[in-house]
């Protein structure tokens, strides 16, 4: 299984096997050029897909943004992921964000800011794997995680 936290700058993605962790890592296009940034996240996002072949992939639903251009960003990396597994037969499951930190037992709400979200996601990791890392990374574990919980839980 692949988890992934698509973003336009930072994708975190993590891998799991037989319900365990394997490994996760980030896409960091920080330093990237602005014009191309998109086109090098989606194929940086194809190439990740193509390299792990998994057998079944999870994403973060698209939440809403302040800044329209974002938002459409957004949804079209997420339209790359969910055509790549359309293509390739590979079943795929979208989290939205509140969805999967309600699993793990996470605060949510208003009043919550990103940044404590995303604290949450790191030492969520932290207890439970013993790994720190950055905050794209972690909550792409933590969405990972949460959906074998779900699992487990059916």
């Amino acid at each position: 299984m692949l988890s992934i936290d698509q973003a336009t700058v930072v994708s975190g993605w993590a891998v799991f096997t037989d319900g365990k962790y394997v490994c996760s890592g980030s896409i960091n296009l920080s330093k990237c050029d602005k014009e191309s940034k998109f086109d090098k996240m989606s194929l940086s996002l194809i190439n990740l897909l193509s390299d792990i072949k998994p057998d079944f992939v999870i994403f973060e639903k698209t939440a809403l943004q302040i800044n329209t251009a974002t938002l459409i960003l957004l949804s079209q990396l997420q339209g790359i992921i969910m055509g790549y597994c359309i293509l390739n037969n590979i079943p795929y499951f979208i989290y939205s964000p509140n969805q999967w930190r309600k699993q793990l037992g996470f605060k949510v709400g208003r009043g919550i800011k990103r940044n404590e979200l995303k604290a949450f996601a790191q030492d969520y990791v932290m207890q439970t794997l013993n790994k720190h890392i950055d905050e794209d990374e972690a909550e792409s574990i933590c969405m990972g995680l949460a959906y074998l919980k779900l699992f487990e839980e059916r």
